[in-house]
Formats: C-alpha cells, structure tokens, sequence
C-alpha cells in the first residue's frame, strides 16, 4: 500500500514538473512571438525617432556648414554661442509671450463660447460645429487666409474699420513691430479655439446638476453660481486645456513663417522659426541642434509641470 502510494506520489509529481515545463516554454514561444510581432514598429521608432534624437546631440557638438560638408568637433562652442546670441533669447521671449498669447486668447475664448452655447438648445449643434470647423484647417493655410484679411491695402480687417468710421484704426497689422506678434497669433488662435470650447462644453456637462439647483435655494444669482458653481467645477478641464494649449502654441511655426517669416526686424522670430533659419538658411546645424534640444526641454517642461498641477487639483 506505501508502495503504491509513494508511485503515486512520483507519478503526480512528475506531472507537475511537466506542466511548469510545457508552461515555461509557452511562455517563452509566446515572448519570442510578441518580440517578433512589435520588431517592425520598435524598427521604425529607432529610424524615425531615436536616431534623429541621437544625431541632434551628435550635431550639437560639432560645426557643420551644410549636409555636404565634413563635420568638426567644437564641444560645448555651440551651447557658448546659443547663450550669446540676441536673437536667441529675442525668440525665446517671444516664444513664451506667444504661449501666452494662445493660452489667454483661444481659451478664454474656447471658455467664453462654451459658457454661451451650452445653453442653447436647438441651435447647440450647429453652433459647436461652426465654431470647430477652424480647427480642421491646416495652420499653413490659416497663415494665407489671414495674411489675406491683414494686408494693409485690400485686407477685410481694414477695409471694414474704414467703412464703419473707423479709418483711425487701420494699422500695418504684420509690419507694426509692436502689433505682428500678437496679429500672428490671433489667427493662431483662432484656429485653435474650436477645440478648446468642445472640451470646456464636455467638462460643463459633468458638473452635477444638483449643486445649481443647491446654489439657486441659496439665492444665488448667474454671476455666483459662475463663481462657485461652474468655474470650480471645470478646474480639471481648464488645467487640461491650459497644457493643450501650451503645447500647440509650440506649434506656432506654420503660420508666423506663412505671414512673416518671423519679421519684420525678428519682432515674431519664435525658436521654431529661428531653428529652421539657421538649418535650412544659414546652415549652422550645430547651433540649430542646440535649438531643437533647448525646445524639447521646454516641452517637456511644461508637461511635467501642468501634470503635476493636473495631480494636485484631481486629490
């Protein structure tokens, strides 16, 4: 009875050992499967995204006057000249003030329209879908359509404050050194703001019904319940949209080379437009280089900081 009992024991056991060894190796097949399933698209991602990241540091590094040219070793020379370089910290001034710019002005402008159509009814999706089609219009293009409405001469901008008397008002609108930024950045904005209002409307959406209804047996009036109500209640979204409107307004470079090509007199040179000046122009690929790694510690930045603010908020 031990006897048959201790081969039992054996027999089970050996089973065991057979299942954790067929189950190791499906494990292994299965990794070696999903390895092999993920190589084009991990081949594809070193190509297009790790090698043009470790060439932008190779290049940084080194002096190169042009794709045809051999490449010499200068240390940190590039990094000495990017900070000694006025035009360098004119852009990136201008860089931030444009973030500002589009922050402030397509969403507050994204906010405002969300507060106004969410409470219309019939009209509700008609409204929110005029209001995004800017949006699906490429900034390229957006840079000629209001270069268009800008020119001095024959521009919709100026030709309407002439014919309502206000002929006073007329500017160079893209030749005004004091006003191009911000000119350049209005049709940025403008492209933008569609989204933004459709984010603001979904966020209006979640706000609990329950807490109005509370506001209105407390007496409060529109204005509070603004204050207290919705403002508060779209704190999430408004931190969301803020970090999604600081990382499209990195994206400013289509329409300021568009409809100024960062003048006049570099008055709208953002970093993006001064990258592509030194590459492509003045072929100083090192300097550029130093750009480009300059511009993504700033992206990533600003995302690292509006995530942490996002954190905070949500607890």
């Amino acid at each position: 009875m031990a006897g048959h009992t201790g081969g039992l024991s054996a027999r089970m056991s050996e089973r065991r050992t057979a299942r954790v060894a067929s189950s190791d190796g499906s494990s292994d097949g299965d990794a070696r499967t999903a390895l092999w399933l993920m190589a084009p698209a991990l081949a594809l991602y070193a190509v297009f995204t790790l090698l043009p990241i470790a060439a932008t540091f190779w290049l940084s590094f080194n002096s190169s006057a042009g794709f045809n040219t051999s490449a010499s070793f200068v240390g940190f020379d590039n990094y000495a000249k990017a900070a000694h370089d006025p035009i360098v910290w004119k852009s990136l001034v201008h860089t931030f003030l444009w973030l500002a710019y589009h922050v402030v002005m397509a969403g507050g402008l994204g906010l405002l329209l969300a507060l106004a159509v969410s409470r219309l009814r019939i009209t509700q999706v008609f409204f929110r879908t005029a209001f995004f089609l800017p949006h699906l219009v490429s900034l390229a293009v957006v840079g000629v359509i209001w270069a268009n409405i800008y020119d001095p001469f024959f521009g919709l901008l100026n030709t309407a404050l002439t014919h309502v008397g206000l002929g006073a008002f007329t500017q160079g609108w893209l030749s005004d050194p004091a006003l191009v930024l911000f000119s350049v950045n209005v049709a940025s904005s403008w492209q933008g703001f569609g989204l933004y209002m459709l984010l603001f409307i979904a966020g209006l959406q979640n706000i609990d019904r329950s807490l109005y209804d509370a506001a209105e047996v407390d007496g409060a009036n529109a204005f509070q319940k603004l204050i207290y109500v919705t403002l508060p209640g779209l704190r999430e979204v408004t931190t969301f949209v803020v970090s999604l409107a600081m990382i499209n307004g990195l994206k400013g470079f289509a329409t300021v080379f568009v409809m100024t090509n960062g003048g006049p007199f570099y008055q709208s040179e953002l970093i993006t437009t001064y990258i592509y000046r030194l590459a492509f122009q003045s072929q100083d690929h090192g300097l550029a280089a130093v750009l480009c790694i300059l511009l993504s510690l700033l992206a990533i930045t600003i995302t690292i900081v509006f995530n942490r603010w996002r954190a905070r908020i949500s607890q």
